[in-house]
């Protein structure tokens, strides 16, 4: 369904035997802001990495206003993941960097539109 937002459903990531994202379930509605806190190693990074398709879950599903996103790459998703460590840009500020992504995206837009 168009505008539904991010669903993650069981999802699981594994590193051999290691279970670094566990069944987690998360929905975030069209619009939303959230923020994934836990502990060190809880598998924050992880979770938002394998939403950005930068990990492939073991189990379950992602997707994005009704979209499965298991096959579609990395670049094609329209996400940006932006770490709390480090800077793309290190000469701009925070909102520089994250505002580098979103000119991008307006960009890309602009380019696809008939």
């Amino acid at each position: 369904m168009p505008g539904s937002g991010l669903e993650v459903r069981d999802v699981t990531v594994r590193f051999d035997d290691v279970a670094a994202v566990d069944s987690v379930d998360l929905t975030v509605p069209a619009g939303s802001v959230t923020a994934v806190l836990g502990p060190s190693g809880s598998g924050k990074s992880t979770l938002l990495r394998a939403i950005a398709g930068l990990e492939r879950p073991a189990t379950g599903s992602i997707r994005y206003d009704g979209r499965d996103l298991a096959r579609v790459p990395t670049h094609r998703r329209g996400f940006a993941l932006m770490f709390q460590d480090g800077q793309l840009f290190s000469h701009q500020s925070v909102a520089g960097n994250v505002g580098y992504s979103l000119r991008l995206r307006r960009g890309w837009f602009r380019q696809a539109q008939p």
